[in-house]
């Protein structure tokens, strides 16, 4: 794969994608994560404007990923439970799921509930490891943001998705290109240079796929962070995978070693970790 698409390619694919505008609100909501400043009032601002955004937040506090000793009534209690960043990570990711999808067919919403499901297991991930890489959680809700535009572009991609999570990590943007002619860590790249996303963390998006990329001596445009946020995601995306009791992860043997590595942790240890994860997760 070549560190950057094609113009041509570029081109091609944008005449046959509607990449909609970097919504005004995220611009908003990454200089408030910035904020030295930044308290319970500014959040709560930002989510009394939008009671769909209050009533996801209180979902987050009362998932059961939150050790918590009762159920959060307020978004007030929510936010001080999960705290401002992860509040602000939360809405970046609905808003980038609200803007690019919009009202969708079932198929984009059981994807999103899957990728907010593995933001947050990344969070768990980072708080087990004691790192949490810059952007990760943005890196997280947006790597496979991909998938939703093609699941609207393409009718029989529905059908595409179910072959690529059968499929090994190297072979899914083989499936895609050979079904649809692009695949979608490239529909994910181009998403993040229409909406000026740092070209570093495109290229993450870019690269997720590439044996390569936890090679430290590859010369690519991800830095350490960046490639540690890719094994972060990927064994997130595990956890969820082989949450059900049968379910499989097809590519996670090829590439659990690398993770494991850039992760710093034994296989033992990931795997009493993700037994850990799948009983809170499947708590009522």
């Amino acid at each position: 794969m070549e560190t950057i698409i094609s113009k041509a390619e570029r081109e091609k694919l944008l005449k046959n994608l509607i990449i909609p505008p970097r919504p005004v609100v995220l611009d908003s909501l990454l200089a408030l994560r910035d904020d030295p400043d930044i308290n319970l009032q500014k959040i709560g601002a930002v989510l009394e404007t939008d009671m769909a955004l209050s009533v996801a937040v209180l979902k987050a506090a009362n998932s059961p990923l939150v050790t918590r000793t009762r159920a959060i009534a307020s978004v007030q209690q929510a936010i001080s439970l999960l705290g401002s960043k992860n509040v602000i990570n939360l809405i970046s990711g609905l808003v980038v799921r609200t803007h690019l999808t919009g009202s969708a067919p079932p198929s984009i919403e059981i994807y999103w509930e899957r990728a907010m499901m593995v933001a947050q297991i990344c969070k768990a991930l980072c708080d087990q490891i004691g790192r949490t890489p810059d952007d990760c959680a943005s890196y997280a809700l947006f790597h496979s943001c991909g998938i939703a535009l093609m699941l609207m572009r393409y009718k029989n991609y529905e059908r595409t998705l179910q072959l690529i999570e059968m499929a090994s990590d190297e072979r899914v943007t083989r499936i895609e290109q050979e079904l649809h002619g692009t695949s979608h860590d490239i529909v994910g790249y181009l998403v993040g240079k229409a909406w000026n996303m740092p070209e570093h963390f495109c290229q993450c998006i870019l690269r997720q796929f590439d044996p390569a990329v936890f090679d430290p001596a590859t010369e690519m445009e991800i830095d350490h962070d960046g490639r540690l946020s890719i094994a972060i995601t990927r064994a997130a995306t595990n956890v969820a995978r082989t949450l059900m009791p049968g379910n499989t992860d097809p590519g996670w043997d090829e590439r659990q070693e690398q993770v494991l590595r850039m992760l710093g942790i034994g296989a033992d240890e990931f795997e009493d970790w993700r037994d850990h994860m799948h009983q809170r997760l499947t708590q009522s």
